[in-house]
């Protein structure tokens, strides 16, 4: 049995790599192969389960407004044991106040009868807990979803594949960062927070091991534009879930992309809540896109309309191209016309008030005198981000002599010190999630490539700096190198 199971693997295996040098060549083949090896003896450590007594602990906590948290789950015709773990999952979460709502629209009474069974030997305090509801037909994935929607009774609702599982303490974890952003004026509660999302990892199809583990920065319009990197296990107000209509079967494959930018697009970053704990497991098959993405490259199409939809929603004019790498995209932002004033890094740094009050250009290319651009047209490039009002200052990708990455944007830790995004990396790998690769927002830029607009330009008393309520962003399309 392991053997025929591993030879299904190299099989698997060798099938992507086929795919990936058909799409993308021998070059970017060889690399991706590379940097695969070199990961090897590297994996992360997902999370450990928590303990039976943490659990406890958990359980026997009382909060303040203890939300009731609907969990949505579309099936069709799932696999009665896969359909067993994912309703014992729920039943098994550490917080108690849920309720677990399923949409079927098979044409055989399967699943009916495996949440008949469930309900019957499930030590439930309250039997209407799970809630069940047999379609008159199949409506899709999103159809379903959204019939498991208008069951929902709960403040929040969060999203559960038909075969995947949730961790014991995933709803007390979102109902902890709910109760640390809990206001109440009379009797009335309120929440700052719209919408959650942990992170996640990969379970065998036993479900008895646990791998790949996702770990998410916090919320990043210009990264989920880039990749649905949200995904699992994302919980939102039933009230903005209902607002924006639910799930949109035109994008069925990546109905929960769409779906997430139309809950999220207009909230403010400080209403979103990333928990940095992997709550989610996603499980893998050889048909599923967990492991096998080229199974469903209709999802992938999908997910480029989804970024194309949100981003004409926004009123944003640009483009989005497929990258090599699958359901992974960029952003061509169309510029406006403009002009640039270039700075060598030297001059940046003795710029005073006086002597940036005769500048009259609309942006600054600020460039180190030994740096050289790969890309012809950075300029292009960089300034193209700038058309967007909120885009105060971005850079490119910097390479070292000998090709590793010397600068991709820098990260604040916890405290408070930048750390160098990507740092040594070789320059022909994509990185962790490919995110060395794609557009995203970031703390900060190294000065020796960056352009920033005119207008965002502040000065402390160490010099000019760019205005705290400005994005910025790292883009890896315009690439520069050592001399």
């Amino acid at each position: 049995m392991k053997h025929k199971l591993s030879e299904a693997v190299k099989k698997q295996n060798l099938d992507k790599a086929l795919r990936f040098l058909k799409r993308n060549g021998i070059k970017n083949t060889f690399y991706r192969s590379l940097e695969k090896l070199s990961e090897q003896g590297c994996e992360l450590k997902t999370d450990p389960v928590c303990s039976g007594e943490t659990l406890q602990k958990q359980r026997e906590q009382a909060f303040l407004h203890p939300y009731r948290i609907s969990v949505l789950v579309p099936a069709y015709e799932t696999d009665p044991l896969h359909l067993k773990a994912l309703i014992a999952s729920v039943a098994a979460q550490s917080y108690a106040n849920w309720e677990l709502c399923i949409a079927d629209g098979s044409e055989t009474d399967r699943v009916k009868n495996t949440v008949m069974e469930a309900s019957g030997t499930l030590d439930l305090s309250d039997a209407g807990k799970i809630r069940y509801r047999k379609l008159p037909k199949n409506l899709g994935i999103s159809g379903n979803t959204n019939e498991a929607l208008s069951m929902a009774t709960g403040e929040y609702v969060g999203f559960l594949d038909h075969d995947d599982l949730l961790a014991p303490d995933a709803l007390y974890e979102v109902m902890k960062v709910l109760t640390e952003n809990l206001s109440k004026d009379g009797n009335v509660y309120s929440n700052r927070i719209r919408a959650l999302y942990t992170d996640e990892d990969k379970t065998d199809e036993c479900g008895t091991r646990f791998f790949e583990p996702h770990r998410k920065p916090g919320f990043d319009i210009d990264l989920l534009r880039s990749n649905n990197y949200i995904c699992h296990f994302f919980v939102v107000r039933t009230e903005i879930a209902r607002a924006v209509g639910g799930f949109s079967p035109e994008f069925d494959g990546a109905q929960d992309h769409d779906f997430i930018f139309r809950c999220l697009e207009n909230v403010p970053v400080t209403a979103v809540a990333h928990i940095g704990k992997v709550l989610y497991h996603w499980r893998c098959h050889a048909a599923s896109t967990a492991e096998n993405p080229a199974s469903k490259t209709y999802a992938y199409e999908a997910g480029r309309r989804a970024v194309e939809a949100h981003l004409k929603r926004k009123g944003i004019r640009a483009t989005v191209e497929d990258l090599p790498h699958l359901g992974f995209f960029r952003v061509v932002y169309e510029q406006v016309p403009s002009t640039i004033r270039h700075l060598t890094r030297k001059q940046w740094d003795e710029l005073t008030e006086e002597t940036f009050s005769s500048i009259t250009e609309d942006y600054l290319m600020i460039l180190a005198e030994d740096l050289k651009p790969l890309t012809k047209d950075y300029l292009t490039e960089l300034a193209s981000h700038l058309s967007r009002f909120e885009v105060g200052c971005v850079g490119g990708k910097v390479y070292d002599k000998h090709f590793r990455i010397e600068s991709a944007g820098y990260t604040r830790g916890e405290d408070g010190k930048m750390i160098p995004n990507f740092h040594g990396l070789n320059g022909h790998f994509s990185g962790y999630m490919h995110r060395a690769c794609l557009q995203q927002r970031v703390d900060g830029l190294t000065l020796d490539c960056m352009m920033i607009r005119r207008s965002a330009v502040t000065f402390s008393e160490n010099g000019p700096v760019l205005a705290n309520n400005y994005v910025v962003i790292f883009d890896p399309f315009a690439q520069f190198q050592r001399k």
